[in-house]
């Protein structure tokens, strides 16, 4: 495997793992929220390569994302809801068909519509639909538009400039899928692109992990005195304030992104970080359901070990999910044939695992 690939994918380790730890350990969460979900689309954006061919593009992409998206979100509905259906049934207060098709209704149009509507086990599906027309759109401005340097600057500033309008104006608009959060996840895509062009986030120079270390923990403290009100959070639409919150941003994709190259061919540390990596769409959408459940027993009332074990047991049903073709198929939107299987595995994953893949 060649060392690029084995860095990104110690990069895409560190990326879930700061999933989980956020939506584990309350004490950090806040931080973190600074940048998990920018480092995934700037991670995505890194291996992105254009594509002329939009229609053969979409459908690629409908297959690796949108497939494991409607899969999970009716397994999850069903999981969920069926149980409570059954039990009001026995009771009688859904005496009959017709009140349980008003039942029903409600449930299937929030699922349905998405984003921001949905949370706990459903929490991170938003960042799925909202990655698909991020790709989406950016492949075709791309297309047309890379060329010109100062004018994808325009347009990215652009982007941003009605991400923070959505932000202060329409905080409280709820949009199907959180397609208004592409106007956000747009400009990190694009740096990730450029990034991926340039030799300075591939050097092992200290120096860039100093200067994103040093902006982090000045922003931490700022916040800590509240002398700035730092919340950022791209599925509730919180944008924090103006340009500080993506430069907050960019210094902790820095950092992970420098740790990935120090760490990914150490022992053990380096191979679990790309095991966690080649799983990590999986984990995106099993951490939450699976740390709802478990933290209801004593031993993962401890937050560190509840990390680990929502982690663990992710990681286990991903390698179950991919020794099964159809459960790829659905899971992890994977149609490919058994060869392109076995190139795959030999090549632990090089994208981001089906959904973060490159594109």
């Amino acid at each position: 495997m060649s060392q690029r690939i084995e860095w990104i994918d110690c990069w895409k380790g560190l990326a879930i793992i700061t999933v989980v730890v956020g939506h584990i350990v309350n004490p950090v969460s806040k931080y973190i929220f600074w940048f998990h979900m920018p480092l995934f689309f700037f991670i995505s954006g890194y291996l992105y390569s254009k594509k002329t061919d939009y229609s053969a593009f979409f459908q690629k992409k409908c297959f690796h994302l949108l497939v494991p998206y409607f899969s999970f979100l009716f397994l999850f509905t069903l999981l969920q809801y069926l149980p409570l259906i059954i039990d009001s049934w026995q009771q009688k207060k859904i005496s009959s068909i017709d009140k349980l098709i008003v039942f029903i209704i409600p449930v299937i149009w929030k699922q349905v519509y998405g984003g921001a509507n949905l949370v706990l086990w459903f929490g991170v599906f938003w960042f799925v639909t909202c990655l698909f027309f991020t790709q989406q759109l950016y492949n075709l401005i791309y297309v047309k538009f890379g060329s010109n340097n100062w004018l994808m600057i325009k347009i990215m500033l652009g982007s941003y400039c009605l991400a923070m309008m959505n932000y202060f104006y329409l905080k409280n608009v709820v949009f199907p899928w959180n397609i208004n959060v592409v106007a956000m996840a747009l400009p990190f895509y694009w740096l990730g692109h450029m990034a991926a062009k340039s030799f300075l986030i591939n050097s092992k120079t200290l120096i860039f992990l100093i200067i994103g270390i040093i902006i982090f923990l000045t922003a931490m403290l700022l916040d800590t005195v509240s002398l700035l009100h730092l919340n950022f959070n791209m599925k509730s639409t919180s944008y924090g304030v103006l340009i500080v919150n993506v430069i907050i941003a960019l210094s902790g994709i820095i950092i992970t992104q420098k740790l990935a190259l120090l760490l990914h061919n150490k022992p053990y540390i380096g191979t679990v970080l790309r095991e966690l990596g080649s799983a990590s769409m999986i984990i995106m959408y099993l951490h939450q359901p699976i740390q709802i459940t478990i933290k209801s027993y004593p031993i993962f009332a401890v937050q560190g070990i509840s990390v680990i074990g929502t982690l663990v047991i992710s990681y286990i049903i991903y390698k179950i999910i991919f020794n099964y073709s159809i459960m790829r198929q659905l899971f992890l939107g994977d149609f490919s044939t058994p060869n392109a299987k076995l190139s795959r595995t030999s090549a632990s994953q090089s994208g981001l695992t089906q959904g973060i893949r490159k594109n």
